[in-house]
């Protein structure tokens, strides 16, 4: 599985009750079951935290004290268990002492290849062309994987896109920040397709096929012998 994943959902039992306890949530009017409230949760950790590639499934709700501030609850990832904790409000899920995430906050929506796509997205560019960003790391065996594909795919495009490789760097974080949670590699597509993850599960020649169709997309169709058959 993902190391980032498994991180991510290891350290929520580790800090949750220290970060709940520094918040002080309280359990108040707005209040809403806790079967609801974990479906929340559940619903974010699968479209946002796992992208398609596993499947949580929930286990069981753990019983505690009478009137809660936060709800506990285990999952299953792929036959293993891990203890996940929400609010009762289900407003907020902790992932690590980093990553507080604000369930109400509007969810991107998934597309083919496990991208998340931001509508609306003011759209990245140089020079009038859409920028593509890999971040990745030298010491991670799915960036290795990702690297070549998306080379090859946006030596296609020739001068229609702009491709930023950022490999053990921290040269445009401040892009990566708004669409990254701390794993490599990160793929990046004008600001308006991404995805933390590389697309192994998916084979190579799909995964050209998904990017090919998301770059086509922001170059206006350019160029024609790539992007119109």
């Amino acid at each position: 599985m993902n190391k980032k994943i498994i991180a991510i959902l290891l350290s929520i039992a580790l800090i949750a009750l220290i970060v709940f306890a520094v918040l002080d949530f309280k359990k108040g009017s707005d209040s809403i079951t806790k079967e609801q409230a974990v479906d929340k949760a559940l619903t974010y950790i699968n479209q946002n935290l796992l992208g398609g590639q596993y499947t949580a499934s929930l286990k069981e709700i753990v019983e505690g004290e009478k009137n809660p501030s936060y709800y506990i609850f285990k999952i299953d990832i792929a036959g293993e268990t891990y203890e996940s904790f929400v609010t009762a409000d289900g407003r907020m899920l902790v992932a690590n002492m980093n990553y507080i995430v604000d369930l109400d906050k509007k969810i991107d929506a998934q597309v083919d290849g496990s991208f998340l796509v931001r509508e609306n997205a003011e759209i990245i560019t140089e020079d009038g062309k859409p920028v593509i960003y890999l971040f990745t790391s030298s010491t991670c065996p799915h960036c290795e994987w990702e690297k070549p594909v998306i080379q090859a795919v946006v030596d296609t495009f020739g001068d229609n896109v702009v491709y930023k490789l950022r490999e053990d760097t921290a040269e445009d974080q401040n892009v990566y920040t708004q669409y990254g949670n701390g794993g490599v590699p990160l793929v990046l597509i004008g600001g308006k397709y991404y995805r933390e993850g590389a697309g192994e599960n998916f084979g190579e020649e799909k995964e050209k096929e998904y990017l090919t169709r998301y770059i086509c997309e922001l170059t206006n169709n350019l160029p024609e012998t790539i992007c119109i058959k």
